[in-house]
């Protein structure tokens, strides 16, 4: 077997050697056909600068007028962008700032709508169809990339991945694995494997992930470095990936407008050979963009920024983060909150408004300087991109000669 390989460097590193490369590779980005739970919104929304505290005033209040605190199990948002929209900038920043070919695969959440889409609109050959897959698995939740499926069953298997993420049994599981590996130019990849996403805490996520990848990692092609987590987690991963013999991919994560920060740099042409580069020769060149700099607090805002942000060119029933934002507030399925305040607008919480418009402004290009310096006076500016960093310990690749 090939040695696994992986190597990162910035593009101000990079700038010599990406002539010697044909293409960069964006993997993993959403679209408006991803349905985003709001689970654990309060977690992170009263994390933001600025307005995580008034978040968490409200929510207190609610609680404590209700009785009750805000249930955001029953909603989810859909991220703004069209898959037109993320196909674009993608290729923009890549044959913009690398002179290279682009090329591009979206993951939304459990749903190949966006592949589906674009290969209507364009040549299908440059095109992918994939899916970020989501696998309950011991008490947990993972999320795996599942890059290029089958143009002819994309759909059926489509079915078959959802109908595991409903109603999981491993033995089903095992079956969808080795159906997926037998297309040559799927990869399957770990998507932020060390992140907690799912918050069961971390001794029993990083148990569970102990045992995925015990069960598992013959049918992983690569892990992710993940382009909205801090470089302190992803260089948990590429210790994690060498441990495991995987070479470790970027994938950027992007939920807002902005392009990918994380990108993958590859002298192969079409998607075949990126896959099989990936596969069979085990070598993975990771590019930080300086984008991925930015302290990951400023980024998270301008996701949600992004999320809250008025359109006015979009479809109508698109226009609006009420239109983006649905509950299941009357048992008759989820509904955008607009239609809920569609006949009586003072039904909405008049704060809600006015923390949108905060947040687009805190999350806008003029401010964030000045955020991004508070950060810095503070004494812990969240700083993304540390390439020299100590692995946390051997806690998450015990036991791998036993894997391998």
């Amino acid at each position: 077997m090939n040695q696994t390989e992986t190597r990162v460097s910035s593009l101000k590193e990079a700038v010599g050697r990406v002539q010697g490369f044909q293409s960069a590779i964006s993997l993993h980005s959403h679209t408006h056909y991803s349905k985003e739970n709001l689970r654990l919104l309060p977690h992170y929304a009263t994390r933001l600068p600025v307005v995580g505290r008034l978040v968490q005033l409200r929510l207190k209040d609610y609680e404590e007028r209700h009785g009750r605190p805000l249930d955001f199990k029953r909603a989810y948002w859909t991220p703004p962008a069209s898959p037109c929209d993320v196909l674009a900038s993608e290729t923009s920043q890549i044959e913009e700032s690398l002179g290279l070919a682009a090329l591009v695969s979206i993951t939304d959440h459990d749903s190949i709508d966006a592949g589906l889409f674009l290969q209507q609109q364009h040549a299908a050959a440059l095109i992918p169809i994939s899916v970020e897959w989501t696998i309950p698995f011991a008490g947990n939740t993972f999320h795996v990339g599942v890059h290029c499926l089958p143009p002819d069953r994309a759909t059926e298997i489509m079915r078959e991945l959802a109908q595991y993420t409903a109603e999981p049994r491993e033995e089903m599981l095992a079956d969808l694995f080795i159906l997926l590996e037998r297309s040559p130019e799927t990869l399957l990849i770990l998507n932020h494997p060390c992140w907690d996403f799912m918050k069961v805490g971390s001794a029993k996520h990083d148990a569970s992930l102990r045992e995925f990848m015990a069960r598992w990692r013959q049918h992983m092609h690569a892990l992710e470095v993940n382009g909205m987590r801090s470089w302190l987690e992803n260089q948990e991963v590429v210790n994690m990936a060498e441990a495991y013999e995987l070479p470790a991919v970027a994938g950027g994560d992007r939920h807002g407008l902005r392009p990918n920060t994380l990108l993958n740099l590859s002298p192969a042409k079409t998607w075949g050979d990126f896959a099989g580069e990936i596969r069979e020769c085990r070598r993975s060149e990771i590019l930080v963009m300086p984008s991925y700099e930015e302290p990951v607090p400023l980024r998270d805002l301008a996701t949600l920024a992004d999320a809250l942000r008025y359109y006015p060119d979009y479809p109508n029933c698109r226009r609006r983060f009420t239109d983006r934002v649905f509950a299941d507030t009357e048992g008759c399925g989820p509904q955008p909150l607009s239609f809920y305040w569609a006949e009586d607008e003072a039904r909405q919480p008049p704060w809600l408004q006015a923390v949108a418009s905060l947040t687009v402004a805190l999350g806008s290009d003029s401010v964030r300087p000045v955020l991004r310096r508070l950060l810095s006076l503070s004494g812990n500016n969240h700083a993304s991109w540390k390439p020299k960093v100590e692995p946390r310990g051997e806690a998450l690749v015990a036991n791998t000669d036993a894997m391998r």
